[in-house]
């Protein structure tokens, strides 16, 4: 079973004024996101939550298109495509990048079965919740990159944890 997700990669200013902060629904900045990139398995907070922050912890960068140009890259597998916005792809975890300071990149992420905001974390915090010894995670700190290898192992290790 797939479990869907969506990252998107969006400047803070853009939530600025808005009653929700940086829990905004992703439907309403679609328009300011750099990218849009769907992953097909995998998308739940305990795997591409952790896999994004630890992505982060090795790319933080304040300018959002540099972000989403390195992401793409390094997070591109053969179940990955670019869609224009949020709306092109069923998928049930949306996960919002905001970008703009440096010292206080976030990663918010939505739930859209369930229609909410699950949590607005910086990455170290996001580890701290999410991680699971379960899971295979890409080493982006020894340059390594995702892959099919590394969502196959992902897969298993649940396959795994869910017989048991």
């Amino acid at each position: 079973m797939s479990t869907r997700s969506l990252t998107m990669v969006v400047d803070r200013r853009h939530a600025r004024g808005n009653s929700e902060g940086l829990a905004i629904n992703p439907e309403n900045i679609t328009e300011y996101s750099h990218v849009h990139m769907y992953l097909h398995h995998d998308g739940y907070p305990e795997y591409q939550g952790i896999q994004l922050s630890n992505w982060l912890n090795v790319n933080n960068r304040q300018d959002g298109a540099a972000i989403a140009s390195k992401l793409v890259h390094d997070m591109y597998y053969d179940s990955c495509y670019l869609y224009s916005d949020v709306d092109n792809i069923d998928h049930q975890y949306t996960y919002v990048i905001w970008t703009g300071d440096l010292n206080k990149t976030m990663i918010a992420c939505h739930d859209r079965y369930e229609n909410k905001c699950i949590f607005v974390l910086s990455p170290d915090d996001l580890i701290k919740k999410y991680y699971s010894k379960q899971f295979e995670y890409t080493d982006f700190s020894n340059g390594e990159i995702a892959s099919e290898e590394t969502m196959v192992n992902s897969a298993k290790a649940i396959i795994d944890l869910l017989q048991s």
